[in-house]
Parts: C-alpha cells; structure tokens; sequence
C-alpha cells in the first residue's frame, strides 16, 4: 500500500455535523474515521464519468495507482 498524504480542505458547519454523526453511527462493522469517509467520497467523485473522461484525455492513469509515484 502507498504511503498516504495529507489532505486537507473546509466544509460548511452542516455538512461537518451530518458526516460526523453518520461516521460515528456507522462504526458497527468496521471502525470507520473521517480520513475513511473522504478517501471514499473522493474515489467516487473520481469515478464519475465526467471526471474519468478528463483523467482519460490528459493521460493521468489510475486514480488508484497515481499515489504510487510519489
């Protein structure tokens, strides 16, 4: 596994509140963190035709596989 980077944005106070609470209420199966929740949101922004179509015309690869050559 790549080492992981550090990420950092600001949401709105509703959006913060709601992500967390979800975050906490879904630590049933598996101990979920923010850092979780955002790695999977930004895979599924990623994953997004839109986004894919860009990645694919400027020849960016995998997103998956793009932290590797760091």
């Amino acid at each position: 596994m790549a080492a992981k980077k550090e990420f950092r944005g600001y949401v709105p106070a509703d959006l913060n509140r709601i992500i967390r609470a979800v975050t906490a209420l879904k630590n049933g199966d598996r101990d979920w963190s923010l850092s979780d929740v955002l790695t999977e949101a930004l895979e599924d922004w990623l994953a997004k035709p839109e986004n894919r179509a860009l990645i694919e015309k400027h020849n960016l690869g995998d997103f998956q596989d793009a932290d590797e050559s760091d």
